[in-house]
């Protein structure tokens, strides 16, 4: 009994601030897609009016100095008891660091679906920094609203803002499942030097 007050009481908690605890499985993507989650939902977040993964492209191709990405994926969850105010979201890519996002490139706005990805599709390929943002600006709805879904493994790359200035790590919940498509070998090195040295 002692335990499962415990349980609903840690759930409450979570749900009051702005996630709750699911486990779900996410479908995998090809090579070409980099992404920081794990695979599989753990977590479902409306907290923040801006949620983003900084991605830094030398973590998946060491001594790049930038990409060209064709689409990002973002993953939303529709819970029952959590009800969204609108569906309606601006996916968004910056470039920018570990501080925030600096400088946009795109704004899409789609429609999110329940437990299925959402794409942004960029008829002329973007072409990003070494260090890049892709965020969910929330700012159509009364309450951070879609729900977007993360998984359970800590991680250094998730952050979300209310103000656009600070922004707080996600880190010990994990990362959202925010994946960006690539353009195979459209991964710039910074100098021929760099590149003789990867042979």
């Amino acid at each position: 009994m002692k335990k499962a007050i415990a349980i609903l009481a840690v759930l409450s908690l979570a749900a009051f601030a702005g996630q709750i605890v699911i486990d779900l499985p996410v479908a995998e993507n090809d090579a070409d897609w980099l992404e920081y989650d794990d695979g599989t939902a753990a977590w479902l977040t409306w907290g923040g009016m801006y949620r983003g993964v900084w991605f830094n492209i030398e973590d998946f191709a060491p001594g790049a100095t930038g990409a060209s990405i064709e689409q990002s994926q973002f993953w939303f969850y529709h819970h029952s008891s959590y009800p969204w105010d609108t569906s309606d979201v601006y996916l968004e890519i910056w470039n920018g660091d570990a501080m925030g996002p600096t400088a946009q490139l795109d704004q899409t706005m789609v429609t999110a679906v329940h437990y299925n990805p959402v794409y942004a599709t960029y008829s002329t390929p973007l072409i990003v920094e070494a260090n890049f943002w892709a965020l969910a600006n929330t700012e159509m709805s009364a309450g951070g609203w879609p729900a977007i879904l993360g998984d359970g493994t800590a991680g250094v790359h998730s952050f979300f803002s209310d103000d656009f200035i600070v922004w707080e790590p996600w880190g010990d919940m994990g990362d959202y499942f925010v994946r960006i498509h690539v353009i195979p070998d459209a991964i710039d090195n910074t100098t021929w030097g760099s590149l003789k040295a990867t042979f």
